[in-house]
Protein backbone atom coordinates (compact mmCIF):
# COMPACT_ATOMS: atom_id res chain seq x y z
CA UNK A 1 0.00 0.00 0.00
CA UNK A 2 0.97 3.52 -0.94
CA UNK A 3 -0.31 6.97 -0.50
CA UNK A 4 0.85 10.71 -0.81
CA UNK A 5 -0.12 14.12 0.44
CA UNK A 6 1.34 17.43 -0.92
CA UNK A 7 0.62 20.27 2.26
CA UNK A 8 0.91 23.94 2.10
CA UNK A 9 4.11 24.69 4.77
CA UNK A 10 1.65 26.07 7.21
CA UNK A 11 1.13 25.03 11.04
CA UNK A 12 -2.73 24.71 10.35
CA UNK A 13 -2.12 21.54 7.73
CA UNK A 14 -0.98 19.36 11.03
CA UNK A 15 -4.19 18.19 10.84
CA UNK A 16 -4.30 17.02 7.51
CA UNK A 17 -1.46 15.34 7.73
CA UNK A 18 -2.29 13.47 10.94
CA UNK A 19 -5.96 12.22 9.19
CA UNK A 20 -4.18 11.29 6.41
CA UNK A 21 -1.86 9.44 8.80
CA UNK A 22 -4.10 7.83 10.77
CA UNK A 23 -6.02 6.68 7.49
CA UNK A 24 -2.85 4.91 6.48
CA UNK A 25 -2.30 3.39 9.05
CA UNK A 26 -5.62 1.89 9.50
CA UNK A 27 -6.29 0.89 6.03
CA UNK A 28 -2.46 -1.16 7.33
CA UNK A 29 -3.79 -2.53 10.00
CA UNK A 30 -1.25 -1.23 12.22
CA UNK A 31 -1.96 -1.50 16.10
CA UNK A 32 -2.27 1.55 17.77
CA UNK A 33 1.70 2.18 19.34
CA UNK A 34 2.65 1.87 15.51
CA UNK A 35 -0.12 4.51 14.55
CA UNK A 36 1.16 6.73 17.47
CA UNK A 37 4.35 5.85 16.68
CA UNK A 38 4.20 7.39 13.28
CA UNK A 39 1.84 10.57 14.06
CA UNK A 40 4.77 11.15 16.61
CA UNK A 41 7.64 11.07 13.69
CA UNK A 42 5.75 13.11 11.35
CA UNK A 43 4.11 15.96 13.70
CA UNK A 44 8.10 16.30 14.18
CA UNK A 45 9.00 16.76 11.08
CA UNK A 46 6.62 19.05 9.49
CA UNK A 47 6.60 20.97 12.52
CA UNK A 48 10.35 21.14 11.86
CA UNK A 49 9.91 22.05 8.54
CA UNK A 50 7.41 24.19 8.72
CA UNK A 51 8.77 26.28 11.52
CA UNK A 52 12.49 26.18 10.77
CA UNK A 53 12.49 25.83 7.22
CA UNK A 54 10.11 27.69 5.72
CA UNK A 55 10.27 31.51 6.03
CA UNK A 56 6.96 33.75 4.97
CA UNK A 57 8.75 34.13 1.76
CA UNK A 58 9.48 30.74 0.65
CA UNK A 59 9.80 29.93 -2.58
CA UNK A 60 8.28 26.65 -2.32
CA UNK A 61 5.64 26.04 0.34
CA UNK A 62 5.31 22.65 0.32
CA UNK A 63 5.79 19.80 1.94
CA UNK A 64 5.08 16.21 0.46
CA UNK A 65 4.99 13.21 2.40
CA UNK A 66 4.81 9.78 1.14
CA UNK A 67 3.67 6.41 3.47
CA UNK A 68 4.49 2.65 2.26
CA UNK A 69 3.60 -0.22 3.33
CA UNK A 70 5.09 -3.85 2.56
CA UNK A 71 5.98 -7.05 4.21
CA UNK A 72 6.42 -5.51 7.71
CA UNK A 73 8.35 -2.35 6.70
CA UNK A 74 7.08 1.08 7.11
CA UNK A 75 8.52 3.67 4.63
CA UNK A 76 8.24 7.20 5.48
CA UNK A 77 9.44 9.76 2.52
CA UNK A 78 9.05 13.50 3.52
CA UNK A 79 10.66 16.36 1.08
CA UNK A 80 10.50 19.99 1.20
CA UNK A 81 11.93 23.24 -0.47
CA UNK A 82 13.56 24.87 2.95
CA UNK A 83 17.07 25.42 2.95
CA UNK A 84 20.00 22.66 3.03
CA UNK A 85 19.34 20.43 5.98
CA UNK A 86 20.48 17.22 7.37
CA UNK A 87 19.12 16.09 10.24
CA UNK A 88 21.11 13.02 10.39
CA UNK A 89 24.56 14.89 10.55
CA UNK A 90 23.65 16.15 14.35
CA UNK A 91 25.11 13.89 16.96
CA UNK A 92 22.64 12.22 19.62
CA UNK A 93 21.67 15.19 22.52
CA UNK A 94 23.52 14.57 25.90
CA UNK A 95 20.43 13.41 28.16
CA UNK A 96 22.45 13.46 30.97
CA UNK A 97 23.54 17.00 31.10
CA UNK A 98 21.25 19.18 33.13
CA UNK A 99 18.80 21.15 30.89
CA UNK A 100 20.26 24.47 31.55
CA UNK A 101 23.20 23.33 30.18
CA UNK A 102 21.94 21.55 26.69
CA UNK A 103 22.00 23.48 23.93
CA UNK A 104 18.39 24.50 22.91
CA UNK A 105 17.26 21.83 19.60
CA UNK A 106 17.95 18.79 18.70
CA UNK A 107 15.54 16.54 20.50
CA UNK A 108 13.02 16.11 18.04
CA UNK A 109 15.38 14.77 15.20
CA UNK A 110 16.82 12.62 18.02
CA UNK A 111 13.49 10.87 18.92
CA UNK A 112 12.60 10.52 15.70
CA UNK A 113 16.11 8.66 14.84
CA UNK A 114 15.11 6.49 17.45
CA UNK A 115 11.82 5.32 16.33
CA UNK A 116 13.56 4.34 12.75
CA UNK A 117 15.45 1.42 12.01
CA UNK A 118 16.60 3.25 8.78
CA UNK A 119 17.28 6.69 7.74
CA UNK A 120 18.28 8.45 4.88
CA UNK A 121 18.90 11.97 3.70
CA UNK A 122 19.80 13.70 0.23
CA UNK A 123 19.40 17.47 -1.19
CA UNK A 124 18.33 16.87 -4.95
CA UNK A 125 16.40 19.59 -6.78
CA UNK A 126 16.54 22.31 -4.28
CA UNK A 127 14.92 19.76 -1.87
CA UNK A 128 15.35 17.99 1.26
CA UNK A 129 14.40 14.66 0.62
CA UNK A 130 14.31 12.38 4.20
CA UNK A 131 13.74 8.43 3.92
CA UNK A 132 13.17 6.97 6.91
CA UNK A 133 12.04 2.99 7.73
CA UNK A 134 10.23 1.47 10.94
CA UNK A 135 10.45 -2.52 10.45
CA UNK A 136 7.09 -3.84 12.05
CA UNK A 137 6.97 -7.49 13.27
CA UNK A 138 3.62 -9.20 11.17
CA UNK A 139 2.49 -10.22 14.66
CA UNK A 140 2.45 -7.02 16.04
CA UNK A 141 0.03 -5.98 13.17
CA UNK A 142 -3.86 -5.78 13.85
CA UNK A 143 -6.30 -7.69 11.75
CA UNK A 144 -8.43 -5.36 10.11
CA UNK A 145 -12.24 -7.57 10.12
CA UNK A 146 -13.18 -7.74 6.55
Amino acid sequence: MRAAITLSAEHGELTRLQAFADEFAYGCGLPDDERSRLLVILEELFTNAVTHGHGPHSADGNITVALGWRTGRLRISFVDAGPPFDPLAFGAPDLDAAGEERPIGGLGIHLVRSLVDQARYRREGGRNHLHLVRHIAPAARNVVPR
